[in-house]
Formats: C-alpha cells, sequence, structure tokens
C-alpha cells in the first residue's frame, strides 16, 4: 500500500523574500487612478514573460480564464458567433467565450494525443466559425501548428489555452506563441504558479491594446466595457520568481513523469502517453489508456494506494448541464471518458524515488489482476 505521497509545491525561498519585499517597498496593487500597465512586478512579469516566451506583448491578469473571457472580446466574439472548441477540456474554454454571447461547437479530439483533432474531421461544409478555442490537454501541444494555420487560411481567429502546457513545444516553437493569443494560468494547481493567476501573450498590437483594457475595466474603450481582471502585486512578486525557475520546474516534473512511465515497464493492454518526436510532453498529467476492463484495472491501482483519475473531469462538456443544449455527439471524447482513459495527476504529487518504484509495481499487479 502506498502511502503519504507529498503534494507538489513549486514555491520555495526566492518566492518567500520576493513577496514580503513586495508587501514591504511597494503598493499591494499598481492599478491606481486607472494605470493601464499595473505596479512594478506586474510590469515586470510580463516583459520578462514576453522575453521568455519570444512574443511581443504578454498581459497579466487574475486567473487563465479570465485571460480566456479577455481574449474572447479582443478577437471580438459577439452574441450568436460560433467558436469552436474540443469536447474534452476544462469548462472554462467554452464558459469563458460565452460570456460574449458566442456559442461553442463542440470538436471531438484525437484517441492518442486527447488533442482537438484536425480541422478536416471536425469541421462540416456550413459551418462558418469567428474563433477557435484550442486547449493543449495534458501537457503536449501537438495540435497548434496544425490548426493555427488552419485559421490563418481560413480568417479565423485562434486562441490557444496553455493552461496546462507552460514551456510545451512543438516544432521547437512554444505553446501558445504562434496563436493570435495564448492564454496561460498560474493557478496553484499549475507547476508554474502563484496563487491565483494568468497570462496572455501576443504578437499583435491591436489585440493587445484590447487586452490590456479589458483587464482593467476597459475604461478607455469606446465601443466595449470591460471588468477588473487585474493581477495584484504579490501574486506578480511569486510569478516572476517561478518564471525564472520556470524551465527548471518543468525539467522535474518531465523527469518526474519518465521515472513513473519507465517504473511501470511494458504492460500488455496497457497505453502509455504518446510523445510525437517533434514535441516537448510537459506532463501536467500522465495519461495512460486501457482498453479492456478499465473499471476493475482502475479500481486494483486505487486499492493499492495509487492516486489515479478514472475518465476526464466528468467527461465531455455537453454532457454537464450548463452546456446540455449545445450537445454535439463526439464519439471518441466519449470513448476515453467512458471506457478507456486514466490519469496520474503529475501536477499535484512529488513521489519518492521508492514511492515511484511501488507506484510501478502496483500497475503491474493491477494488471495481472485485472487486464
Amino acid at each position: 500500500m502506498i502511502q503519504d505521497i507529498k503534494s507538489f509545491n513549486s514555491i520555495g525561498d526566492g518566492e518567500v523574500h520576493d513577496v514580503v519585499y513586495a508587501m514591504h517597498f511597494s503598493p499591494l496593487s499598481g492599478y491606481l487612478a486607472g494605470k493601464e500597465r499595473g505596479g512594478f512586478h506586474v510590469q515586470r512579469l510580463e516583459e520578462e514573460w514576453a522575453q521568455t516566451f519570444g512574443v511581443k506583448h504578454a498581459i497579466a491578469c487574475n486567473s487563465a480564464t479570465s485571460g480566456l473571457m479577455a481574449a474572447a472580446f479582443a478577437v471580438e466574439l459577439g452574441r450568436g458567433d460560433k467558436f469552436l472548441c474540443p469536447a474534452l477540456t476544462m469548462s472554462a474554454t467554452a464558459a469563458a467565450p460565452m460570456f460574449t454571447g458566442a456559442v461553442p461547437a463542440f470538436c471531438d479530439v484525437d484517441s492518442r494525443t486527447f488533442a482537438m483533432s484536425p480541422p478536416r474531421r471536425n469541421l462540416c461544409q456550413d459551418e462558418k466559425p469567428k474563433a477557435v478555442f484550442l486547449t493543449h490537454l495534458f501537457g503536449l501541444a501537438i495540435a497548434e501548428p496544425c490548426w493555427t494555420g488552419w485559421a490563418r487560411e481560413h480568417g479565423v481567429k485562434i486562441v490557444v489555452d496553455a493552461a496546462q502546457a507552460p514551456f510545451a513545444r512543438c516544432d521547437d516553437v512554444l505553446a501558445g506563441t504562434t496563436a493570435d493569443i495564448g492564454v496561460y494560468s498560474l493557478n496553484v494547481h499549475k507547476p508554474l504558479q502563484c496563487g491565483e493567476g494568468g497570462i496572455c501573450v501576443t504578437n499583435d498590437d491591436d489585440l493587445a491594446a484590447r487586452l490590456r483594457k479589458f483587464i482593467n475595466h476597459g475604461e478607455t474603450i469606446n465601443a466595449r466595457i470591460g471588468l477588473n481582471l487585474r493581477m495584484p502585486e504579490v501574486c506578480a512578486a511569486i510569478a516572476r520568481v517561478q518564471l525564472k525557475r520556470g524551465e527548471e520546474i518543468i525539467a522535474g516534473r518531465i523527469k518526474q513523469a519518465e521515472a513513473i512511465i519507465a517504473a511501470i515497464g511494458n504492460i500488455s493492454g496497457l497505453c502509455p502517453p504518446y510523445v510525437h518526436p517533434d514535441c516537448k510532453h510537459v506532463y501536467y498529467t500522465i495519461p495512460f489508456l486501457v482498453y479492456d476492463c478499465r473499471a476493475e484495472f482502475f479500481a486494483a491501482l486505487r486499492a493499492q494506494g495509487v492516486p489515479i483519475v478514472e475518465g476526464y473531469n466528468g467527461g465531455p462538456l455537453y454532457r454537464m448541464k450548463p452546456f446540455a443544449p449545445l450537445e454535439r455527439h463526439c464519439p471518441v471524447a466519449e470513448e476515453l471518458h467512458d471506457r478507456s482513459l486514466l490519469y496520474f495527476e503529475n501536477c499535484a504529487y512529488d513521489p519518492t524515488l521508492e514511492q515511484i518504484e511501488q507506484i510501478g509495481a502496483a500497475f503491474r499487479k493491477a494488471a495481472e489482476m485485472a487486464l
């Protein structure tokens, strides 16, 4: 029985030091008197994030959900407009743009990568979406080049929800940086975190201006109002240290995931995460596929103390009551949730080397019992 797996926590002494400094020597928010750019730490975070990710603009906000909403308004989604998003994603990917009055068209996902399937598999001839909201689920950014290219060709804006994929790469390009707008999360459950926070990135001056104004009440926008979605100084101070340590933190998550996968080894009937040779998977979680007897396999793992998750977060979004009127049958997403997907929350745990070996042994034992 595996016991007492430590929770993962990326906060260290550097973050503590800089928080104390921010509390002592700065106003806790720099958006005083309608100031557009925030305070010292918010401004430095935005500059450092833009430099690190190789983009022209980075705009800090109080959550990735806020960033997705701001992005939806920035690309001028409005009532009745259609946007595409994957059926298998966190609810905010669809919910945030819906506050513009736009309507999601749920798209199926790939059975190996869990990313939104290529356009040719998802689009009907009569569909004319105004935007695409793409998610890099579990930390693999494989779909961005395909969807970004399609969006450019068809004059459609693309927003990438890279909340689970900071520092992921595909074709040697950082996740979220080729879209019209990329959105990252600094929520407490993410590898880089400041409790709550988000970052939007773009290379478009006009979109950057709209994002920046929307998260600050929209008081200088004539056409649309905005909201208070601003990041406070303390959160920005933490995020700056996390960003400096970002590559190191992500490397640690990858190393842990690869160690767990290696400890499990080859098990008949169990598919490990798919990683394309041109992509860098950052393993927000470690997904596995079991094509037979998943319930029995899941129960055997849980009985041994492995904190494994069955299915995905309630399943396809249209199974949630608020999205039910928009149901659009997505067979792969349903199959994954109902029958084959399991995942280890790499984002949440920090097992010792001994516990990693125990996890591997637990998988093999569960396979003997169930597969």
